[in-house]
């Protein structure tokens, strides 16, 4: 080797370009922190995404292995314009407190901040995007992963000893009933094998066709493992008359399945993957530029939740700890978190009514009254119809002493009284724009002097009403 590409060599540890990026990443990190912080909240601590520990050690790992082929910019590119249209979205997503979305877009905030500022490289989007396996926004595959397993389960069923029958998602057999409910749609062994298969398919495929047939042989035996699971957990609750360990261990069923097949595709793999590349020289370092550092900084800082939030570091710790008090004919209501809650007993044309008021601050993603565990209507209630209009829900139901009630309830934003989640997170983008950032729930109940419940219905609908103006709803009480 020449003296000059050791020189080279030495002089390009790739330190500097690794210290960067993670400068980068924390950047990210700290400006949108309300986000982060709600995708560790229901990512980290759920067990669907139990691998999401090892995704910041396979970052790592990756801008390890490229660090030495990274090359600073020395002037502002175009890719600041991506970079800022995301950051504007992602802005307007978490105002709006559309969770989804907003979670899915920070890898690319991450992936166009780098961009911003390093010369682009593939190693880059593998770095940013290996993220979204650790990003809770994969739920949307639970309801056909699940249909999928039913179906097949149910087909395979077919040709067993076992007699079965399939209600939904419900099996019943002689034995008992199990349920195929969302954790056995098989999104855990999915999102792994996916997550796997197209790292491997980075380091050591190349070829469409080779990385076509390794990606087959990925997703396919990782459906198959979870119909198998749930196929032996079947027929063993049948032999066992349910009273077999396996039926309370099926997670760790699965995983047993899911290691041996996984061997196996790794086992394909290596058939597949051929010798790699040869290393590049590393490229000739340079400083990074203060200048475009600075653009990207200043991006960040313009569209930043964490500095328009500021000084709330958790906005779920704004939570109310007051618990709204039952009512003797019915439970408390089903809201799961609110900022505060006002009960009171009122009288409207001789009709005695309870009416609770739950205010949202809109800060963070969780504190809204379209929080998905916020149903209003408890769960015992016993309930005989419902009725909707445009911007209030109706529920009949009998009391605790089986008497007639009547529950009325609606969603408040900025531009008044809608009756479900969807048309308040409609017309949400319209609220923030003009500042606009909190929203409530407005309920009432009654007992029913009889069946029909008609005058208590207008008598709620009337108390309802007072809250379509919802200027002092949402008013500082200072």
């Amino acid at each position: 080797m020449e003296p000059d590409n050791v020189e080279q060599e030495h002089a390009n540890s790739g330190n500097l370009q690794a210290i960067m990026v993670l400068v980068v990443t924390a950047s990210v990190a700290l400006l949108f922190w309300p986000v982060l912080l709600d995708v560790w909240r229901y990512s980290f601590d759920d067990g669907t995404y139990s691998h999401a520990f090892l995704i910041p050690l396979v970052a790592l790992y990756v801008l390890y292995d490229c660090r030495q082929e990274l090359q600073f910019r020395q002037a502002p590119s175009l890719w600041l314009i991506p970079l800022i249209l995301c950051l504007a979205l992602e802005l307007l997503l978490y105002l709006s407190q559309i969770s989804l979305p907003v979670r899915a877009l920070l890898p690319f905030v991450l992936l166009f901040s780098l961009l911003s500022v390093f010369k682009h490289h593939k190693s880059l989007y593998v770095y940013a995007l290996v993220m979204l396996f650790a990003t809770p926004i994969w739920g949307i595959l639970s309801p056909p992963l699940q249909t999928l397993s039913t179906n097949v389960v149910e087909m395979v069923m077919a040709y067993t000893h076992v007699p079965s029958f399939f209600e939904g998602n419900v099996v019943s057999i002689p034995s008992g009933r199990f349920e195929i409910a969302n954790g056995c749609s098989g999104l855990r062994y999915f999102i792994t094998s996916l997550f796997l298969c197209l790292l491997y398919i980075y380091f050591n495929i190349r070829g469409a066709r080779k990385a076509a047939t390794f990606f087959v042989v990925c997703m396919v035996g990782a459906l198959l493992v979870n119909w198998v699971r749930i196929i032996i957990i079947i027929l063993v609750g049948h032999e066992t008359q349910m009273q077999s360990d396996l039926i309370h261990d099926h997670n760790n069923l699965g995983w047993y399945l899911y290691i041996p097949y996984l061997l196996f595709a790794f086992y394909v793999g290596g058939k597949l993957a051929q010798d790699p590349l040869p290393r590049a020289k590393p490229v000739e370092v340079s400083q990074p530029s203060p200048k475009v550092f600075a653009y990207f900084i200043l991006a960040l800082l313009v569209f930043s939740p964490s500095l328009l939030d500021w000084p709330v570091v958790d906005a779920n710790q704004l939570n109310s700890q007051q618990t709204p008090s039952e009512v003797l004919y019915h439970r408390s209501l089903q809201v799961s978190q609110y900022q505060s809650v006002e009960h009171q007993t009122l009288s409207v044309d001789d009709i005695e009514l309870q009416q609770w008021v739950y205010l949202f601050s809109g800060l963070g993603l969780d504190n809204k009254a379209s929080f998905y565990l916020n149903e209003v209507v408890p769960e015992s209630m016993r309930v005989n119809k419902t009725e909707n209009t445009p911007r209030a829900n109706f529920v009949y139901f009998r009391s605790r002493a089986n008497q007639p009630a009547l529950l009325a309830y609606s969603y408040a934003g900025a531009n008044g009284l809608v009756a479900n989640r969807g048309a308040l997170r409609s017309q949400r983008f319209s609220e923030v724009l003009a500042g606009k950032r909190k929203s409530a729930i407005v309920a009432a109940s009654v007992l029913c002097a009889d069946a029909s419940c008609n005058r208590e219905r207008a008598a709620l609908e009337q108390q309802l009403g007072l809250f379509e103006n919802t200027e002092l709803l949402f008013q500082d009480p200072s």
